[in-house]
């Protein structure tokens, strides 16, 4: 009997262990997924405001306040997006899509040519990306 039992408990953790991979390889992949998103919403919100911009007259004083919102609103809905497909633990995801989000953004700003800071602006940049996301996964969880 104690031989069945260790093959049967053998065979039951290395079942489980790739499950547990299967869901590891799921949740960066909705991660990966969720990124994507917020890229996306952010061009297509950046491409709105610049045609705003080139047709009205609104000042470009307000482009740093905007660009702030559209990065959030980008940081919520990736974090609802994820938060509802995994529907566990929504507050960390949207941690981590708040910061991985800010820390993709900067290699992208460079390629436009501007040069990131590391300053206090950009540690507040961080913890509200961090805040925004934790608020959209907890909707996001609470939503499923």
């Amino acid at each position: 009997m104690n031989l069945l039992g260790g093959t049967i408990m053998k065979k039951f953790k290395k079942a489980s262990s790739k499950l547990y991979d299967k869901e590891n390889e799921n949740t960066i992949l909705i991660l990966i997924k969720s990124i994507f998103l917020a890229l996306i919403i952010s061009l297509i919100c950046i491409i709105i405001y610049a045609i705003v911009l080139s047709i009205t007259p609104v000042s470009d004083n307000t482009m740093s306040v905007i660009t702030q919102v559209i990065t959030m609103i980008s940081i919520v809905v990736a974090s609802l997006y994820c938060s509802r497909k995994i529907r566990s633990k929504g507050w960390l995801y949207g941690i981590i899509i708040g910061i991985i989000f800010v820390l993709v953004i900067i290699p992208i700003s460079m390629i436009w040519g501007q040069m990131p800071t590391f300053d206090k602006y950009f540690v507040a940049k961080l913890l509200m990306a961090s805040l925004v996301g934790l608020v959209g996964g907890i909707i996001g969880v609470n939503m499923s």
